[in-house]
């Protein structure tokens, strides 16, 4: 039966009597509520044209009521009124059903109530809608967006349906926002406006872009943050080595002054002051190749072929098989 307008007219004059507690009595909402419910089952089911838009926003707010109004009344007269009727006519009373429960019920229960209506109508994008809700509340926002997507393909022009999914796309890309899923963020976005989803409201579909541009400067910004981290670490690392090569070069040129006082006491006790001269003098130069090796072999420098260090050691090298050669054999004779 096509739509009348009189099913609009009399639902808003029930909510009225809601508002104002005029719940029971022959003018009560619940009295009027029966009369109405017998009229509009005869829309049938869902369809653009019979389930006018106007009407459903009336649902809609007939539902909100009933957080603070006992709906046990109203739902046994739907109930009721389902018995002996098709299913065109009980999908009409579902659609109340369903808004009541929406506002009424703890989300548990009222999610498998709203999945066994998607199971039933399949098509309806009301119970959809609703269900997109529960899931958005729960914040499992892609199994929002999948049935917010599905109401607004069954009927496009339906701003409460495109409003439902721009809001849950929001707060779904602000989460990612929070959780540094950028790349992610900026895909969603990206696809939205390549595919033009809210090109029809500017305001949405340049809420988008800008979204998205801001999803790309995080990526840059979060690269840049992780270049710098890396660079960090190469340094602290090269710092570090240099420090500890340093370390080893001082604890090694103490040690050779260590051994070489030490010895050089020894030395004196053992042997005349001629013996004495050129052993400490050969210590010396034992010790400085010893410092000198630990130098070239810890430095963080490249080591040329001409460099100074190559050519001390060479010259100190020459000096003590000088000194070997021309004192070593005399001394070891005696």
């Amino acid at each position: 039966m096509p739509y009348n307008n009189k099913y609009n007219q009399d639902l808003k004059a029930i909510i009225k009597l809601l508002d104002e507690g005029k719940i029971n009595g022959d003018d009560g909402a619940l009295e009027k509520f029966k009369t109405h419910i017998s009229e509009v089952i005869n829309i049938g089911r869902f369809n653009i044209a019979q389930w006018n838009l106007n009407w459903r926003n009336s649902v809609y707010d007939f539902g909100t009521k009933f957080p603070k109004v006992d709906p046990i009344d109203f739902l046994n007269v739907i109930t009721d009124e389902k018995t002996d009727k098709n299913k065109d006519q009980q999908e009409v009373l579902d659609f109340y059903y369903s808004e009541i429960d929406f506002n009424s019920l703890p989300q548990e229960t009222c999610t498998s109530r709203l999945e066994g209506f998607v199971a039933k109508y399949p098509y309806n994008p009301e119970f959809r809608h609703t269900l997109g809700h529960f899931f958005k509340r729960n914040k499992d926002y892609e199994k929002a967006i999948d049935q917010y997507k599905f109401a607004l393909d069954k009927n496009e022009n339906d701003k409460i349906f495109k409003d439902s999914l721009f809001n849950c796309y929001k707060e779904y890309l602000e989460l990612l926002i929070d959780n540094s899923d950028y790349q992610k963020g900026y895909s969603i976005c990206n696809d939205l406006v390549s595919k033009r989803v809210f090109w029809g409201n500017g305001v949405l579909h340049n809420y988008l872009i800008g979204l998205s541009e801001r999803f790309k400067d995080y990526i840059l910004l979060n690269q840049k943050i992780v270049d710098a981290e890396v660079s960090i670490k190469e340094i602290v690392a090269k710092e570090t080595q240099k420090g500890q090569f340093k370390v080893i070069e001082i604890l090694g040129f103490f040690t050779a002054i260590i051994a070489f006082i030490f010895s050089t006491v020894s030395i004196g006790k053992n042997f005349s002051f001629n013996e004495a001269i050129i052993f400490n003098i050969s210590l010396g130069i034992i010790l400085l190749l010893f410092v000198l090796v630990i130098n070239l072999f810890f430095t963080s420098k490249e080591i040329k072929l001409f460099d100074f260090r190559i050519l001390l050691f060479v010259i100190l090298t020459l000096s003590l098989l000088l000194i070997v050669s021309k004192f070593g054999i005399p001394i070891w004779l005696d």
